[in-house]
């Protein structure tokens, strides 16, 4: 007993040893990994998330830029205010000219969300304004727009518009973002100034839709031109025009301070349009956060799952087990019939414990039983080797009477004699084999249709289709003679006149017998059929036919396994089909096991 307590140290401290080489080490190398590598990876892939959705939104800007910028040269494009100011220069129509370009930019401008305003003057007579405003515009805020216009943007695009030329200057007024461009004549002089006021929350408005977002400016070859929330800019150095230096239309984003801003550089025509997105910081890091949060966590619960783990496995699995080797210990002693005293709490070892104490039982049962058994024994093989005189009785009987029938020249009766000795040969199979040849088990089919004609006579006509390559192949014994008996009895008997035809051919790998007899199976009669057939059919009282094929069916279920026995069915044709399927590659091996 000493011995047995001394062996629980090991698994006691071998499994200290797994739950700490195996549990928690694992769990310190994987918060390890969390919070450094996972990290890292994780704030990769947040900048690149920062990145593409600053990227697509900047994209978006550009594109909408782009388009308001060619709106813009509708105006130089398009032949119809040049056309009408020089029928103006020769017949002096002012009202067909002020009709032609309100028409004008009411048509192009006014249904443009990109524009909040469009005003076009002459350059000969700029006190004049042509002005339209978006469609959604209150009269007042029209109004009030084309005031300012003529107060504060004015005078700025009578001091750009001399040097413009054929360019496009993109300029903040008041507040405003504004498009100016010259409609030029010819010979490139300019003759009208159009200008456009920018609706900033549709051609920036997409700035917003980035991620962790949290305010915005907008330069013009590095001058300012617009911002939203310009208060999350104060007071970080660095973040302004001269970040925006390197001109690259790469999206990229950088940190100053504590602070994280993604900024882009773009240029629609001749003039670089940069862009920078204040982030918001807790967005950024809190991925970074979960993180570290999840591994100090998992350290701190690490600790107190060992130990309890290792309580429990204490419990419910070492001191059950310890119990169950000092009651084998004691069955190596040769006390058998021992029982343990059941003190396990838990389901399994519950059962192992009961388990044993019926082993043992058993065993002790087993042991008292094989004396007697060996006497058994000793007695049955005394009676199969007496029981063994009657066939060789059976069998000489036979042959004297056949020898009778011949001096009296009675042939007829002499091959039914002969006939029944080879069926005789065959139920008693005298050398006990699993398998003969299919030359053999149809020699049994011969005997059994010439003793069958005899009663039945020219009511019965058999038809045979048997490839004789295949007569050397082994088969199990006695498979079909049983299948053309159940024929005979169901198909043939109670008919005027009945065939049965007989089929053997191979498949690929597999053996098929088939036997076709006059008459149809009910739907009734085909249940009880596959009743019989099935594995776990309890036959009651059957007839000898009947119990002939579930023997063969079993048999070959037995031998070749799923896929392989018999079935009967229709074949449609007013005939019943029985089906024997056998493995043809198994068939040479067969001898071998016969031996």
């Amino acid at each position: 007993m000493g011995e047995c307590r001394d062996r629980k140290a090991p698994l006691k401290w071998g499994m200290v040893t797994l739950l700490v080489l195996c549990w928690l080490l694992p769990l310190a190398v994987i918060a390890y990994v969390m919070l450094y590598v996972a990290a890292g990876k994780i704030n990769s892939q947040t900048e690149r998330t920062i990145v593409t959705s600053v990227d697509n939104a900047v994209r978006i800007c550009e594109m909408r830029m782009d388009a308001a910028v060619e709106a813009s040269r509708n105006a130089s494009y398009l032949p119809t205010i040049k056309e009408c100011y020089g029928e103006y220069m020769e017949n002096g129509d002012r009202l067909a000219l002020q009709k032609t370009v309100h028409l004008f930019l009411e048509q192009h401008y006014c249904y443009n969300d990109s524009f909040l305003y469009t005003s076009l003057f002459f350059t000969d007579d700029p006190e004049e304004q042509f002005f339209a405003a978006y469609r959604g515009s209150t009269s007042n805020a029209v109004y009030q727009a084309s005031r300012r216009f003529e107060d504060k943007v004015m005078p700025k695009v009578l001091e750009i518009y001399p040097e413009l030329d054929t360019d496009v200057a993109v300029v903040e007024i008041e507040g405003g973002v504004y498009l100016v461009r010259n409609l030029m004549t010819p010979s490139y002089h300019p003759y009208a100034v159009l200008t456009m006021e920018l609706n900033k929350d549709v051609v920036f408005g997409s700035l917003d839709s980035s991620w962790g977002y949290m305010g915005s400016a907008v330069y013009v070859d590095g001058v300012f031109l617009t911002e939203d929330n310009g208060g999350v800019f104060a007071g970080t150095p660095g973040i302004g025009a001269e970040l925006l230096k390197e001109n690259n239309r790469e999206c990229r984003l950088v940190k100053r301070g504590k602070e994280y801003f993604a900024y882009a550089v773009r240029k629609p025509e001749r003039h670089y349009i940069g862009y920078i997105i204040a982030l918001d910081r807790q967005a950024v890091i809190d991925e970074t956060y979960a993180v570290k949060y999840i591994s100090v966590i998992l350290i701190l619960f690490m600790v107190p799952l060992v130990i309890i783990v290792f309580h429990f496995f204490s419990r419910k699995v070492t001191r059950p087990i310890g119990s169950l080797v000092r009651a084998y210990h004691m069955l190596e002693e040769g006390n058998f019939g021992y029982q343990i005293e059941r003190d396990a709490n838990s389901q399994e070892f519950e059962y192992l414990e009961e388990a044993f104490n019926q082993m043992s039982a058993r065993l002790q049962y087993q042991i008292d039983k094989i004396y007697t058994e060996e006497l058994a024994l000793k007695d049955a093989r005394i009676m199969a080797l007496q029981a063994q005189i009657n066939p060789h009785f059976l069998n000489n009987a036979l042959e004297i009477i056949n020898w009778e029938a011949r001096i009296n020249e009675n042939y007829k009766v002499s091959r039914m004699i002969e006939n029944l000795s080879v069926m005789l040969e065959a139920t008693m199979d005298r050398r006990h084999r699993r398998f003969v040849t299919l030359e053999e088990e149809m020699s049994y089919v011969e005997a059994y249709l010439f003793i069958i004609s005899q009663r039945l006579g020219e009511r019965l006509k058999v038809e045979k289709d048997v490839d004789e390559s295949l007569f050397q192949m082994k088969v199990p014994r006695l498979i079909i003679q049983p299948i053309i008996e159940n024929a005979v009895e169901h198909g043939i008997n109670g008919q005027a006149e009945g065939r049965i035809a007989v089929r053997i051919c191979r498949e690929e790998d597999r053996l098929v017998i088939e036997v076709r007899n006059t008459g149809t199976v009910s739907e009734e009669d085909e249940e009880k059929i596959k009743a019989l057939l099935s594995d776990g059919y309890e036959p009651g009282e059957l007839g000898s036919a009947s119990l002939g094929i579930r023997n063969v069916n079993r048999r070959i279920r037995i031998i070749y396994g799923e896929g392989f026995g018999l079935t009967i069915k229709n074949d449609g044709n007013g005939e019943t089909m029985s089906r024997i399927v056998v493995g043809a590659e198994e068939m040479k091996k067969q001898t071998a096991t016969n031996q």
